[in-house]
């Protein structure tokens, strides 16, 4: 982070040199020095950052602050220029700012002797402390970078040692009895309360159901909120749009006449706190005699037991030795040597699974006997009670992470307890804060490879959980337990990476929350925070990062334009969880942007205004969460450095010719096929990954996708004639609805690069598949689901040389699996929902 700071602070200061011409030489030299300086201490700064003593820590928080103070410096004679040259100046005038201008210098001068000063105590304390000498000891962090990839069949949900707790459970659930039970699994913080319940939820064990939905509800909640969340859960984001108005006691009455119309009904609400929650929403689920199961996890045992008196409350237990150390295994992978010291350490985890594998990720990347030794000796030094506090092992692990990952780790801090977070979302925002630097692209690797490193690192270390896995095996989205994320916002806090701001909860000082940090995250209460920019508690100047995450609120057109115009360095806005009918013209005027997620619009169409061509830096745009529907300006095509467009669902206006400057262009996700038939993609030489829906076959080619010789990842939405206008490149492949007419094995099976093939819905209308010998020769993956036609799939001799997981769904005509399929046979949750659930929700919406 302190990397981050000094790299600003030297950017600014050049860009000062150069553009400030007409200054005394005294203080030019001064910011030369300045600037010189900071880069001697920025080596010595990228060192310390993966080292922990107190020392270090206290000298790398001095030096920051030094950055920080130069910058604020800058800032304050530019906005003083700034001011003295608006309007036209006589000459008596002109002398006059003249002089006020000699005083601004004089007044930079002084503050510069005072940064002086204050760098040489730096140095001293360096000395002092004898940074040099620490620094010139063995660093565990030096290691050559890796691409890790996981894989769909080695990150499935894997719950260890509860066993017999899914067959008790299980029967509870499958039983015979007609009337509504309620089943709520109890347990301390990091059980795995969560992980059982989603096993129990995905099942392909469980009785089929007519309708699911699943929610958390966690400590911070409103009622509101979770209605609204069920209702989506169950019917589609699509649903949003008819809540709108809905106040609690509507939803309430909403929500129940839904269930009652759609017979059984199975609900997941996980992480209840009080008995409250769960009083304000029973009423919602009606008892109808048909077999419907409500499954509750909380931390509070009088909770579960009081619910429902004739349901069951089930405690879950802590992890026997022998299951402890099965889970650590899975997780760490220890040799023979190091068997000993896992056991010693694992044994003080006290059979408690988040404990386990948060240990588990610290010690995989790292196999020494050294350092497993030096592990076991921290985590003696602090015990409690003869067991480790999981606090600890947090902090041990997040400790271990190089500066990098430590600050996309505290990132995570923005996200609300128990959220869902998209992966590809996160990845563009880490890249728009800097996080990870375009400087290290090459050889291949895009920094959304790098990206994607450090989200598997984090993975591979449990300090994330993954919640769903793409059809190509990378992780589509995840979570944070809340435990890990107590850590996140604590040491964000302390280290000024990032600071949350809510409403409903009491923050008497919000001069001491808010100043001084460059990213805010705000949960409720939008026109409250935006009440406080208005009466000057922060410096809106100094903001670089804001994120509005109020599900309650709408925002408007007043409250827009005064983000718009305040946060006028902001480099990430992200309104996407809040609604708003208008987007102004100003928004043009945040030329620094590089992450936009633009508001939600309530199903109604909002038409993006052509200022968006004024932010050059742009890289990510991603429409709102409701899967909102947008008009765009053909200046928005044109915006040099645009990487990723996400769910804007877009409207084009007549025939539209892309710019020879722009082809960066990655991801476009979401856009129709009619929209995309008046776009000459000529220069869309770098497109990979493409989710086109409302396809008309008949009426349109898709023969240019012919051309994207670069083309990686493809879904497809709606009838297709044929297919023979795919390109080689492709690897990852999904076909929904297509209505084909030939069996498209043929054709699909000559696709010498895919890996990773999903057939959805009524992609084809006959009722027999042939997979020819010597087909399919990279293919690792197949899914089928819903293929309702398919009553045979015939699969030839040394087809699918490289498969791993086959699976089928809702496949009812289809009677028998293959036996060249049957040993890649791989459990399909019946509650999954893949990443492109929201695109199908709006496909059913507007075709």
């Amino acid at each position: 982070m302190a990397d981050a700071v000094l790299s600003f602070a030297i950017e600014n200061l050049g860009n000062f040199l150069v553009h400030q011409v007409n200054i005394r030489i005294g203080v030019r030299d001064d910011i030369g020095w300045l600037k010189e300086e900071l880069g001697f201490l920025q080596a010595s700064v990228n060192r310390a950052e993966s080292r922990q003593e107190d020392e270090i820590r206290l000298w790398i928080s001095t030096v920051r602050d030094v950055a920080n103070e130069a910058v604020d410096i800058l800032k304050r004679f530019q906005d003083g220029q700034a001011s003295l040259e608006q309007g036209h100046m006589d000459r008596f005038l002109n002398c006059i700012c003249i002089c006020k201008k000699e005083a601004q210098l004089y007044d930079i001068g002084n503050n510069i002797e005072s940064l002086k000063k204050k760098i040489g105590v730096i140095k001293e304390r360096r000395l002092e402390y004898g940074i040099d000498n620490i620094l010139a000891g063995p660093d565990v962090k030096q290691k050559e970078r890796t691409l890790i990839r996981t894989s769909a069949i080695d990150k499935q949900v894997d719950v260890v040692g509860f066993k017999d707790d899914i067959q008790k459970l299980m029967k509870e659930l499958n039983s015979e009895d007609p009337a509504l039970k309620i089943i709520s699994i109890h347990g301390m913080g990091g059980l795995g309360k969560t992980s059982l319940a989603t096993k129990l939820y995905n099942s392909n064990e469980l009785r089929d159901f007519g309708t699911r939905a699943k929610v958390c509800v966690s400590g911070e909640y409103t009622i509101k909120d979770v209605l609204k969340r069920i209702v989506k859960s169950f019917k589609g984001p699509e649903h949003e749009q008819y809540m709108s108005n809905m106040d609690e006691h509507d939803l309430l009455q909403y929500l129940s006449k839904l269930l009652q119309n759609q017979g059984c009904y199975l609900v997941l609400i996980d992480d209840i706190w009080d008995i409250n929650a769960w009083s304000q929403i029973k009423t919602a689920f009606p008892n109808q005699d048909n077999g419907s199961r409500i499954i509750i996890t909380t931390r509070n045992k009088k909770v579960a037991e009081t619910v429902d008196n004739k349901g069951l409350a089930y405690q879950l237990r802590f992890l026997r030795e022998e299951e402890s150390w099965e889970l650590f295994c899975k997780t760490a992978q220890p040799t023979d040597q190091l068997e000993n010291l896992g056991k010693e350490m694992v044994g003080k985890c006290r059979g408690l699974p988040l404990a386990i594998v948060i240990l588990g990720g610290l010690l995989l990347h790292n196999n020494s006997y050294d350092y497993w030794a030096k592990v076991k000796k921290h985590i003696w030094r602090n015990l409690t009670d003869d067991s480790v506090d999981i606090v600890e092992i947090l902090s041990l692990s997040y400790k271990d992470l190089s500066p990098q990952m430590r600050d996309c780790f505290l990132y995570l801090a923005r996200f609300q307890e128990d959220q869902i977070i998209d992966v590809e979302r996160l990845k563009h925002l880490w890249i728009a804060e800097e996080f990870i630097s375009e400087d290290e692209e090459g050889d291949g690797v895009l920094v959304e490879d790098l990206a994607e490193d450090c989200l598997n690192e984090l993975s591979n270390r449990n300090l994330i959980q993954i919640e769903y896995l793409q059809l190509n095996g990378k992780v589509g989205s995840c979570r944070v337990h809340d435990l890990v994320r107590e850590l996140a916002i604590k040491k964000a806090k302390e280290q000024k990476l990032l600071v949350i701001f809510e409403s409903s909860k009491h923050q008497p000082n919000l001069i001491h929350l808010l100043k001084g940090q460059r990213r805010h995250a705000i949960y409720d209460g939008t026109g409250k925070y935006l009440k406080s920019l208005e009466q000057h508690i922060f410096d809106a100047s100094f903001l670089r990062s804001l994120l509005l995450e109020g599900y309650e609120d709408k925002v408007e057109l007043k409250e827009m334009k005064l983000i718009y115009t305040s946060f006028i360095n902001l480099k990430v806005l992200d309104m996407s969880s809040v609604e708003s009918h208008w987007i102004p013209e100003e928004i043009g005027d945040l030329v620094l942007l590089k992450f936009l997620g633009l508001m939600s619009n309530g199903g109604k169409t909002v038409a993006v205004p052509t200022s968006i061509g004024k932010l050059k830096k742009l890289q990510s745009l991603w429409g709102g969460s409701d899967g909102s529907y947008y008009t765009v300006p053909r200046e928005m095509w044109e915006l040099p450095e645009l990487r990723h467009l996400y769910y804007l669902f877009i409207g084009i206006s007549g025939r539209l010719n892309i710019g020879s400057h722009q082809i960066k262009l990655h991801s476009l996700i979401g856009i129709q096929m009619r929209e995309w038939v008046k776009i000459d993609t000529v220069n869309f030489i770098n497109l990979s990954t493409l989710h086109m829906l409302n396809i008309d076959g008949e009426g349109y080619s898709l023969e240019s996708l012919s051309s994207l010789n670069l083309l990686k990842s493809v879904y497809l939405v709606g009838p297709i004639k044929e297919l023979r206008f795919l390109p080689d490149s492709i690897m990852d492949l999904t076909l929904c609805n297509s209505h084909l007419k030939e069996d498209p094995m043929p054709s699909l099976g000559n696709l010498p690069n895919l890996t990773a093939l999903e057939l959805d819905r009524r992609v084809y209308l006959g009722n027999k598949m042939v997979c020819s010998q010597n087909a399919f020769r990279s293919l690792q993956i197949l899914r089928l689901r819903s293929v309702y036609n398919l009553e045979e799939l015939q699969v030839e001799d040394g087809t699918f040389p490289c498969l791993k997981s086959f699976q089928a769904l809702d496949c009812e005509e289809l009677k028998k699996i293959p036996i060249q399929l049957e040993r890649f046979l791989t459990e399909f949750g019946k509650g999954e929902m893949n990443s492109f659930s929201l695109i199908l929700n709006v496909f059913f919406r507007y075709w």
